[in-house]
């Protein structure tokens, strides 16, 4: 094989840089092409390309190539040992969530005395990316797919005086609620049991429940009234579905003596409460299950939880994320492209919020310097085991 075929890229370019500027002050065009011809005939390259590689405006000069940058930090078992450690205190959040908090957890456990980790690992978990926790946690992740026994009955009540929210409140305004209930009936759906009332803040997520024996007014009443006073922002707006629990004379009522404004979604639109759809099962179903609950004794526990280390746990160091906008995209729009913000604890979005009073800031930011994370995930796991126990 000739040498010329041996001639390396590089050196081809370093030929060309010396010919460009003999080449473009020659002016016959005769004599560019026998300068082209000895080029080409050696470097075997295309005629037409050397002649746009030869162009004034071309730069010829020989950049480094510039690779995959390396990886930062490379994660070990033990790093990641670490990481679980975490993650199981922040109630097994994904990596979009957890990423932002590993550091402001690590902080909180380390107060109280809960992480043992060294300053070296510590520095570096700090850094791990949202993809990554996802990947390496992958196995360690189970998913629960249980059937779920609706007993949702259409009130039919007052339907032409409520009326039908067909889109979000404006949600920069803080105490609008969406509001469900959520059955702890089992497997059937016989006689009475223990219902839970769920409530969420639009704007803060701040989520709060109560446990009521059946569905009486009254008592939804009560639990209403409870969970609504313990809003940061006081309650303002409910949105609940059309069960026949919130579509009636009793909550009409009370709501008009409170000023509260009260809305209802759509009939079988499911997405019309799609925020309280997904705390019904982060806040209700994750931590009770799906067993029957039907005693007093029960529903006192079941209030104790989430009067105390529920409402704190959740609402204090679990991050949620919020949905910005939501467009389609695509020829046809066949997909949806959603944005979402960063995550933030409800805690986070309270004290961000200039609707909030600074007493009431103040006042939250007390309990949350005294929180333990790991001992209230504790103390809650000591009363749901307890709870199981009750008959």
């Amino acid at each position: 094989m000739d040498k010329e075929f041996q001639m390396s890229k590089q050196t081809k370019r370093e030929l060309l840089q010396q010919i460009k500027p003999n080449y473009l002050k020659l002016t016959s065009k005769k004599e560019k092409g026998i300068l082209l011809d000895e080029y080409c005939k050696h470097t075997k390259m295309d005629r037409k390309y050397v002649i746009s590689l030869l162009s004034p405006k071309k730069d010829l000069a020989i950049r480094k190539l510039v690779g995959r940058k390396p990886k930062a930090w490379t994660y070990t078992a033990e790093d990641i040992y670490w990481v679980k450690k975490i993650w199981k205190v922040m109630d097994y959040a994904c990596g979009q969530r957890l990423a932002p908090y590993i550091g402001p957890m690590i902080k909180k456990l380390r107060q109280f005395g809960e992480l043992d980790i060294p300053d070296s690992i510590a520095k570096k978990i700090k850094h791990i990316s949202k993809s990554t926790i996802d990947r390496r946690l992958k196995k360690y992740r189970q998913e629960l797919k249980r059937r779920l026994i609706t007993t949702t009955k259409p009130g039919t009540l007052l339907k032409s005086q409520i009326p039908i929210k067909t889109k979000s409140w404006d949600e920069k305004r803080t105490g609008y609620c969406e509001l469900d209930s959520v059955a702890h009936c089992g497997s059937s759906a016989k006689g009475q049991f223990v219902n839970s009332i769920n409530l969420t803040d639009l704007v803060t997520q701040w989520t709060e429940g109560e446990a009521i024996l059946g569905k009486a007014q009254k008592r939804v009443i009560k639990a209403l009234n409870n969970a609504g006073n313990r809003l940061p922002s006081g309650l303002k707006g409910i949105d609940p579905d059309n069960g026949g629990e919130f579509i009636n004379w009793g909550v009409f009522e009370y709501t008009k003596q409170k000023k509260i404004e009260f809305t209802r979604g759509r009939p079988y639109k499911k997405n019309d409460n799609a925020h309280i759809e997904q705390k019904n099962w982060t806040h209700v179903r994750q931590i009770f299950g799906y067993q029957r609950y039907e005693t007093e004794k029960q529903v006192r526990l079941m209030n104790d939880i989430y009067r105390n280390e529920l409402r704190l746990y959740k609402n204090f160091f679990i991050p949620n994320v919020k949905l910005i906008s939501k467009k389609r995209v695509g020829k046809n729009g066949e997909k949806i492209k959603r944005k979402y913000d960063r995550p933030r604890t409800p805690y986070e979005r309270v004290m961000r919020s200039k609707q909030i009073s600074k007493e009431k800031k103040a006042e939250l930011k007390k309990i949350y310097d005294k929180l333990n994370p790991a001992e209230l995930r504790r103390n809650l796991k000591i009363k749901l085991d307890r709870l199981k126990k009750i008959k």
